[in-house]
Formats: C-alpha cells, structure tokens, sequence
C-alpha cells in the first residue's frame, strides 16, 4: 500500500518541511507498492511528490506501472515526474544533508546539478560528524572491553594467590603458582597501558568531535 492518506495528513498539516522528510521516509519504507483501488484513484502528481520529498529514485514509477498494468491503469508519467521534482526540491535542502550524513544514511545520488553541490557539501560535512562519532564509540567500547579484560585477571590472581596459602601445598605447586601469578600481572600491566593508550585516543577523538558540532553549520 502507498499509504496516500498519511502523506496527504503530513501536506495538509504543513509540517516543518525537515520533519516532514524525515517521517516521509520512515512510511515510505513500508509503502512500496499500489493496491487496485490506489491504481484508479491515484493522485500521480502526489505520488511523485512522496517519492522526490522521500529521495527515492524516478525507477520507482516503473514498479507502480507494474503494479497498475494488472488493473488495466497506466500512471500518468508527466504528472509523476512533476511532482517527483516538486519533492525533491524540499528533499535536496542543505539541512536535510547534513542530517542524512549525520545519522549514516547512504549518500542519495538523486540531486539535480542545480541543488546537488549544496547538499553534497552539507552531506560531507555530516557524514563527517557521524564518523567521529562513530570512532569514540568504538574506541570508548574497546576500553570497556579492556576494562573488562584486568577484572577478569585480577580475580584470576586473587584465586591463585589464595591457593598459595592453602594447607598442604607442595613446594613445586607454589613454584608454579607464583610462576602463574607473575604472568597474570605481566598481562595486567599491558592490558592496562592499551587502556591508557586508547584513553588518550579517546580524548582526541572527542576533542575533534566536539569542535566538529561546536562549527556546525546546519
């Protein structure tokens, strides 16, 4: 189903046009093709518009000619590729760009030359930003991981230095209990100067984060 009506309640209600793309995307997602009724009824300056404002591609009306064809109705083309480019006039704005990059969509090459230099440049300039944002991510969850990591050890350690003063034990098992012990904190001391490393990293990735959104433009 196309879910016309949802889109013609978003028009009607004139919502801010950024939102208005946004959510226009979300129903799109689940409104891909035309039912009989839809076919005779449709509103193909409409549909068009739904399709520019979502940033779908104009193959779009040939799987609503497809669609149409078993019902015997043909799409009017001209009113489509009208509203098509109606839509994509508030889907090419600069703002809508930068929020695509920002979130990671993938870069919608459906701009004319006259609208595409602007929201590519504000596309790289989010994308840019949902980079960063994705290396602290990252880098923040392998220092996690790490953290994790001497935990883990140190109650290794703990569990062998308390079998060190177990009743009974023979010489040659707290040779090799000690032997253990040592290498637990041979491994504790690197794991923990990767944790340094990666918290200095951490730092200058969020320092370039940081002054990425605080130089927005968007």
């Amino acid at each position: 189903m196309l879910c016309e009506s949802n889109f013609r309640t978003l028009i009607d209600n004139r919502l801010p046009v950024l939102g208005a793309v946004l959510m226009m995307v979300a129903l799109l997602n689940g409104c891909a093709t035309l039912s009989k009724e839809e076919c005779r009824v449709a509103d193909w300056r409409l549909i068009g518009y739904q399709d520019g404002v979502a940033g779908k591609s104009a193959s779009m009306v040939g799987r609503y000619r497809e669609d149409c064809a078993k019902h015997a109705v043909v799409p009017d083309l001209a009113a489509y590729q009208a509203g098509r480019e109606e839509g994509l006039l508030d889907y090419c704005r600069p703002e809508n760009g930068y929020r695509l990059g920002e979130i990671g969509h993938g870069y919608p090459a459906v701009c004319s030359s006259a609208t595409g230099a602007d929201f590519h440049a504000a596309y790289a300039a989010g994308r840019e930003i949902y980079l960063a944002s994705s290396g602290v991510n990252r880098t923040q969850a392998l220092i996690n991981k790490q953290r994790h990591r001497v935990r883990t050890l140190e109650h290794d350690r703990e569990h062998k230095l308390s079998e060190l003063v177990m009743d009974g034990i023979r010489s040659e098992q707290r040779v090799l209990l000690l032997y253990q012990v040592h290498e637990i904190e041979v491994e504790i001391a690197d794991v923990e100067a990767d944790i340094s490393d990666l918290e200095y990293e951490l730092a200058n990735q969020q320092a370039q984060l940081d002054s990425l959104r605080d130089n927005r433009t968007y």
